[in-house]
This record gives structure tokens, C-alpha cells and sequence, in this order.
């Protein structure tokens, strides 16, 4: 068999680098974002016998096996694939402390392909660059996530709606891996002790949800971005924002304990079609449709007036991540030739990369000091040309085409023209005031690192 090794020395023991390992969500918060998976079924942890089973999707679905076979608390574990795309692979983490108490970490791979004499010669360069760019990434984010834990040791216990959307994945794990123990609200029939039922548009919750909860993260509200915006689609994007939030708001304020934070979600819609001007959390309100949603949304969270409990609002920007959202759907364009700029191309996006994002909550919910309405966006908002620019340079292919505004408003309506058409030129001065630090400064650094490009 062939043998694949990547090895990173981390300034930290042992025992936190394979504890990160052993918290719920380590395979979906290590996985790189441009390998899509969907874990099916994760049960015992690491330890030997735990199984594995998940999608990949490298463009078509795979299903992968796992079964864990060796475990030393603190020094290594196992496991093998045991229904996959290679004939044999074998995986083997191995923490190994130096006399300084610091953590050597290697992922030694251990794998053969079908038909492994004919295969191996085709596709080895490519095989290998690819595991390259996968551990690279994973080392990337242990590294990260284990400087940003070390500096916030307090575990919360975090209520969570919008659990199952695109940014709920992406915050779930992060939250889970760093000891923080989370229980979601969900609208169907909860499937463990850890999930709790709720119809915002019944107002009805179940308030146990919230016994010893410190933060209320609330993500909910109907998908902007899917369909037309009818006029059944208008009133359900306003009430499922209205709905979840005033009643989020309402049960705290009720609550002898309540929790010690309540952050709930807006979007730099709020400043609609803004041209060039500079904007922060003091500017006004816009005047599209969305600016409307973003008030009344903001407006239902801010019922919340229990005195001991902090309330963010966040205004977050256009989140670039290839698990959801614009992103896809633009890299498909790519990928198929038909990328294309919409309109003049100068309207500004304020964006944020997931990780960005991510981090940006997290900071949040330790810094006591950042209260009321933030902007969730990277300090440097571009041109769509310009984004587009960034993508074309980071996945090495061309875009040529422009799309008239008129083309656009009349298929897609005025959801085309708010949604793709209007920009904000928005700064996140309150984030920066508390001395946020981004991981990405431009959409270039950003793409590199979620589509495995960077050097």
C-alpha cells in the first residue's frame, strides 16, 4: 500500500489537541468546504468501534464507511474505510508530545486504489496534491480554532434556531468542538435530549429549552434567495423572521434566569441600494423591501428588554461559502462558461467569508462590550466586477459576459433587482472598535483557502 504523511507541531499539549478530536462535530468542522459530505451516521466518538458513515460529493454522491479500530487516549486513533472509493485506506492520527510539552500531530494515511497497478501510475500526482490540499487545511483549522479556544476558556451551554440552515452547519461544530455544549429549537418532533420543540407561527416553545442556557443564538427566517418573490413569498419571508424573533424575545423577557445573551439575525439589506457612500451600524435605514424585513426583524428581537440579558443584532453581509448561498450558484457559472457580471458590475457587495463569520459570532459571545446592532462584514466591501475578478483568478478560469439590468428585473423581478442589482458600500466599525481581527482581507484570500488554491 501507499503511505501519504502530514505532520504540524502545535503549541499545545497533547491532551487539548486530541481532546478537540474527541468533541462532537471534529470530521464536519475539519472537512474542507470544497468536499462537501453529510455525515449519515457518526456513533462512539473516536473510540475503537465508533462507526462512520457519510456522503461525499466530488461532484457525484459517494457513499463513504468508516469503522474506528485503535484508540489511546492522548497518543493515537484508528480507523479504517470499510465501503469507499479506495480498495484500502487506513487512517492513523498520532499525537506525540516533545519534552516541552508541546503536541506533534500526523496524519498518516495508509491507502491503495482499485485496480491499484493501473490507477495509481494515472492518477498519483493528482491523488497526492489532493491530500495535500485536504490535511493542509484541516492542520489550518485545528491550529486556528486551538488559538482562538486557548484565549476563551469558558464553556457555555448555546440554544440555537435555524439549526439545520447553511450557517447553523457551519456554526454548530464550531461551537461543539471547542466544549460548548449546544441544544437546538426545532419545528418537527425532537430527536434527542438536546433538541427542543417550538412553533414560532403557533407561538409555542417549549421552555425547558432554556434552563441553564446562556446564549440564544436565533438564525431562523424563510430563504430570501429561493423563488420569486410572489406576494405569498413576501409575507412569509417578513412573518418567519416577525414570528421567531418576537417569540425568542417575549420567553426571555418571562424568564426568572434568562440567558446572559441573545443575539439574533438581520442583513446589510437594512441599508438598501446605497451606491458608494460609506455606512456603518449608525446609518439609516434603506428603502427596498429587504430594508423593510431587516427593520421589522430587528424591531421583534429588540421586544427583549430583560435587564440581564445582552442583545446583538447582527447585519450580516453576503456570507461566501461553496456549502450555500451566492457562492454556488456563481462558481456553477464558472464551471459551465456562463459566468457572467450582473448589470454595470459596480454595485457594492458586502461580504464575508464563513469563517469570518463564524469567528465574528464567536468573539461575540465572549466580548461583553459589543451590544445592539453590529455589522457582520468584512472591512473591505468590492465591487460585484471585482468579486468576480477574485473568483476568476482563484479557480483559473474566465468570465466574459455581462448581463443587462433590464434581463434581470424582468426574470427574476424585484427580487433580481435587491438582491443582485442594489449593493452597500458597509463597514463593520463596531467589530473593528473592539479590535476584530479578519482571517480574510480580500475575496481572493478568502476563495484560495475554501477552495483549496492558496500556496
Amino acid at each position: 500500500m501507499n503511505v501519504f504523511e502530514k505532520k504540524i507541531k502545535l503549541n499545545f499539549s497533547s491532551s487539548d489537541v486530541f481532546k478537540f478530536h474527541e468533541n462532537p462535530g471534529a470530521l464536519k468542522r475539519l472537512s474542507p468546504p470544497w468536499q462537501k459530505i453529510s455525515v449519515k451516521l457518526h456513533k462512539g466518538g473516536i473510540k475503537k468501534g465508533a462507526k462512520v458513515k457519510m456522503h461525499l460529493y466530488d461532484p457525484f454522491k459517494i457513499t463513504w464507511k468508516a469503522v474506528h479500530t485503535e484508540y489511546e487516549k492522548n497518543n493515537y486513533f484508528e480507523d479504517i474505510q470499510t465501503f469507499g472509493p479506495f480498495s484500502k485506506w487506513k487512517h492513523k492520527h498520532i499525537f506525540k508530545e516533545d519534552g516541552k510539552g508541546l503536541c506533534e500531530m500526523t496524519d498518516k494515511i495508509e491507502f491503495k486504489l482499485f485496480f491499484h497497478f493501473l490507477t495509481f501510475p494515472l492518477f498519483k500526482n493528482l491523488l497526492l496534491k489532493k491530500l495535500n490540499s485536504i490535511f493542509k487545511f484541516r492542520h489550518k483549522i485545528l491550529q486556528r480554532d486551538l488559538e482562538i479556544n486557548s484565549k476563551f476558556k469558558e464553556k457555555k451551554t448555546i440554544l440555537i434556531t435555524g439549526s439545520g440552515g447553511v450557517l447553523g452547519n457551519l456554526l454548530i461544530p464550531r461551537l461543539t468542538t471547542a466544549g460548548h455544549e449546544v441544544k437546538k429549537l426545532v419545528r418537527r418532533l425532537p430527536k434527542n435530549e438536546n433538541e427542543f420543540y417550538w412553533n414560532p407561527d403557533k407561538k409555542i416553545i417549549d421552555k425547558k429549552a432554556f434552563l441553564n442556557t446562556d446564549v440564544v443564538i436565533n438564525l431562523s427566517g424563510e430563504p430570501i434567495g429561493e423563488g420569486l418573490w410572489t406576494k405569498k413569498k413576501k409575507e412569509k419571508i417578513i412573518s418567519s423572521r416577525k414570528n421567531t424573533a418576537s417569540l425568542l424575545a417575549e420567553t426571555i423577557n418571562d424568564l426568572k434566569n434568562p440567558p446572559k445573551l441573545f443575539i439574533s439575525s438581520s442583513a446589510t439589506g437594512f441599508y438598501g441600494n446605497r451606491g458608494n457612500e460609506r455606512l456603518n451600524e449608525d446609518s439609516k435605514k434603506g428603502n427596498l423591501f429587504i430594508s423593510e424585513v431587516c427593520k421589522i426583524w430587528e424591531d421583534s428581537a429588540l421586544f427583549c428588554t430583560n435587564k440581564k440579558t445582552r442583545v446583538v443584532i447582527l447585519r450580516t453581509g453576503v456570507v461566501l461559502t461553496p456549502e450555500g448561498g451566492a457562492l454556488p450558484i456563481i462558481l456553477k457559472g464558472f464551471f459551465t462558461g456562463t459566468a457572467a457580471v450582473p448589470g454595470s458590475g459596480n454595485q457594492y457587495v458586502s461580504w464575508i467569508s464563513h469563517e469570518d463569520w463564524i469567528n465574528g459570532v464567536y468573539n461575540i459571545i465572549f466580548n461583553k462590550n459589543i451590544k445592539g446592532f453590529v455589522n457582520l462584514c468584512s472591512n473591505n466591501p468590492v465591487t460585484f466586477s471585482q468579486l468576480m475578478s477574485d473568483i476568476s483568478n482563484s479557480v483559473k478560469l474566465p468570465f466574459y459576459f455581462k448581463i443587462p439590468s433590464v434581463i434581470i428585473k424582468l426574470f427574476i423581478g424585484q427580487k433580481g433587482y435587491e438582491t443582485v442589482l442594489c449593493g452597500a458600500k458597509v463597514f463593520p466599525d463596531k467589530l473593528l472598535a473592539n479590535n476584530f481581527k479578519f482571517f480574510h482581507n480580500s475575496p481572493r484570500e478568502a476563495f484560495d483557502e475554501m477552495l483549496g488554491k492558496d500556496s
